[in-house]
């Protein structure tokens, strides 16, 4: 492996070099985290399932990133209020 290449198991460069180029994909030189690893898996579903373009999985990838992000901001939870009347006999 080169200074700098990214080695993940099971993906090949030329793939990991394809979605970079599209935009898809950023890794570290260090080595693929573990979310980098599922980005990648999610990509792999998009095209192979449902012949998605590489545009089109960006803004699929935008949308789960923003969801990501919103489920894991410091506001707090609003659970609405449930009332349960039981009428009786």
């Amino acid at each position: 492996m080169r200074r700098g290449e990214v080695h993940m198991p099971g993906v090949g460069r030329r793939e990991l070099q394809a979605y970079e180029a599209a935009g898809l994909l950023t890794l570290a030189e260090a080595g693929p985290s573990e979310a980098d690893l599922r980005r990648v898996r999610r990509i792999r579903r998009l095209r192979r399932d449902l012949g998605l373009s590489y545009d089109a999985i960006e803004v699929v990838l935008r949308l789960v990133d923003r969801l990501e992000a919103a489920e894991h901001a410091e506001i707090p939870e609003r659970r609405p209020t449930v009332r349960i009347t039981v009428l009786g006999p």
